[in-house]
């Protein structure tokens, strides 16, 4: 774990570019290629990448992190993103960042350590709220 958790902490610039690339490429998450705020969507795939690394360092959800995945659903809603697209960006990451795990020859390590499952766990919370922002109606309170 402790070799996923440094990956995470200190060397997400490569897994967030790549992600940026795959997310204006892949035709399942089409509405991201014209989404122009390439800041916002690194800020937010960081952030992703950053609460994993908390999920996994802690072992359990923290519930702090609800508002930021609901504001991501909101704000692609109002953006005209298709949810669809939203969990299939969600989800780019979480392959985004298995790869590169298999790539670096960190992966022997990290299913002896269970982080597979704990990964899963983590991004079904992650695609949970965002679905619960995105589908909330705009005056509606948390």
């Amino acid at each position: 774990v402790h070799i996923v958790l440094d990956n995470l902490s200190t060397h997400t610039t490569p897994e967030v570019k790549e992600w940026l690339e795959k997310v204006r490429e892949d035709p399942a998450t089409t509405a991201y290629a014209a989404y122009a705020d390439t800041a916002e969507l690194k800020r937010d795939t960081e952030a992703l990448y950053h609460y994993l690394a908390t999920w996994l360092r802690h072992g359990d959800w923290d519930p702090r992190i609800d508002p930021h995945y609901q504001r991501i659903g909101r704000d692609r809603r109002r953006e005209g993103f298709p949810l669809g697209q939203v969990i299939a960006a969600i989800l780019l990451a979480k392959r985004t960042l298995w790869d590169r795990l298999v790539e670096d020859k960190q992966l022997s390590v990290a299913l002896e350590l269970e982080v597979p499952r704990a990964i899963s766990g983590f991004y079904g919370q992650a695609i949970y709220n965002p679905v619960l922002g995105y589908k909330r109606a705009p005056g509606d309170r948390p």
